[in-house]
């Protein structure tokens, strides 16, 4: 799988078509598959309740959530003085991202963006992982709100198994990593090896903190974040209501946010075939019906995988000029043997 290799937006004609190809061929895989395990009379069923209209609420919310993504973009680049974007160019790094399909495991289009905009190598790794952080933890947090609510009014679903883990571990699990981040970030920073990717991580902890307890100066990222998760579970809840089903929206929720066992930024192919066989899953568990659940989740992913597709080949000229100015020279490649770190603020 080495044409599969790399950074995306580095490929050229034939080879982007075929891994858009491949993505469509996953989707539409990961679908029929599930139909059938649902009942193809099930599945039957829920298409013939469907009502149009609702499909201008999923373009709306993710339309929304796209502006969402943009601020906690922007703030993730810019926190601690990090390196800075023109507004086009923001644009298409956020653009190339948000679909998901350009992505490649969460890490190649940022990082690829990151040292162009003139990061070092460290740097864009704990940008990288704090993006990634961030996502989570916003997430995790509404999350928990979400839980809380169906636990205080006892409904029957989702069962415990989904609700109580959301109530209960994201705020003490927040807790101590910021406490260990700032305790052994330091110590491990010029290390090497696993010890250099824990320290890593742990100043991508650093980073997620400053922007959690900091909203006076990084309000946008923070909401920006949530708006983004906010929009797309609105987006997943107008799919499901376009299907005929009006799902409990902390239900809902739950089962959106476990299936996000990799969002569109971290699935390889922006989750084609991963999320469509698991948000379903998750979401009939969460008591939705199964067989609107697989209608309703493969209209949402249709539309937040191929919607932005376009837009986002649109973007790779623009992609890969930011791509060719952050290449270091034969010099610095000989010479640059390590960088400073993130410092404390």
């Amino acid at each position: 799988m080495g044409w599969m290799s790399g950074h995306l937006v580095k490929h050229r004609g034939s080879r982007v078509s075929l891994l858009v190809l491949l993505a469509f061929m996953l989707q539409m895989a990961a679908a029929v598959g599930l139909a059938y395990v649902a009942g193809f009379s099930e599945v039957h069923r829920a298409l013939t309740r469907f009502s149009w209209p609702w499909i201008l609420a999923v373009v709306g919310g993710l339309a929304l959530s796209f502006v969402g993504y943009f601020l906690a973009y922007r703030g993730i680049y810019r926190v601690e003085h990090g390196p800075r974007l023109s507004f086009r160019e923001m644009t298409a790094v956020v653009t190339g991202g948000f679909g998901g399909f350009f992505a490649h495991g969460g890490s190649a289009l940022d990082d690829y963006a990151l040292r162009g905009a003139g990061a070092g190598e460290r740097d864009a790794s704990v940008r990288v992982s704090a993006l990634a952080g961030m996502e989570h933890g916003v997430l995790a947090v509404i999350g928990t709100v979400a839980a809380v609510s169906i636990l205080a009014r006892g409904l029957a679903a989702p069962p415990g198994d989904f609700s109580y883990p959301w109530a209960v571990i994201p705020i003490p699990g927040f807790a101590l990593a910021f406490w260990l981040a700032e305790r052994h970030r330091d110590r491990l920073r010029e290390q090497r090896g696993w010890r250099g990717k824990v320290g890593v991580f742990l100043d991508s902890i650093h980073l997620c903190k400053q922007l959690f307890l900091r909203p006076q100066d990084h309000a946008p990222a923070v909401l920006g974040m949530t708006l983004f998760w906010l929009a797309d579970a609105l987006a997943m809840w107008a799919a499901l209501a376009a299907f005929g089903f009006r799902m409990d929206v902390a239900a809902m929720f739950i089962g959106y946010a476990v299936g996000m066992v990799f969002t569109r930024r971290t699935g390889p192919l922006g989750g084609a075939g991963v999320l469509m066989v698991v948000l379903p899953v998750t979401i009939w568990y969460s008591g939705a019906p199964f067989g609107t659940a697989v209608t309703a989740v493969f209209t949402y992913r249709v539309l937040t995988l191929w919607l932005p597709m376009p837009f986002a080949l649109a973007t790779l000229p623009t992609l890969r000029r930011i791509g060719e100015r952050g290449r270091p020279s034969a010099a610095e490649r000989a010479g640059s043997s390590g960088e400073p770190a993130l410092g404390n603020p």
